[in-house]
């Protein structure tokens, strides 16, 4: 899978977990997102299930855009 493949993916899963249809780029926000952390289980559980990637909740709440989310399950894809 592509970054923009991956890209497009988190993008619609957080849309999901989120309940957001706003248009998200890689210099997005989570606090633009709505950063509850209920929403973020919602999304680690999503890319676990979708992508066998694991992000735990405490590490999107260090990062500051969804480009670093991208970034991050990247580098668990590829392994």
């Amino acid at each position: 899978m592509d970054k923009n493949e991956l890209f497009s993916t988190l993008a619609g899963l957080a849309k999901q977990a989120y309940n957001t249809d706003i248009d998200i780029k890689p210099e997005t926000t989570f606090d633009e997102l709505g950063k509850g952390s209920m929403k973020m289980i919602a999304l680690t559980s999503m890319i676990e299930n979708e992508l066998d990637a694991e992000v735990t909740v405490t590490e999107i709440m260090n990062m500051k855009t969804f480009g670093e989310l991208v970034d991050r399950v990247a580098e668990e894809v590829e392994e």
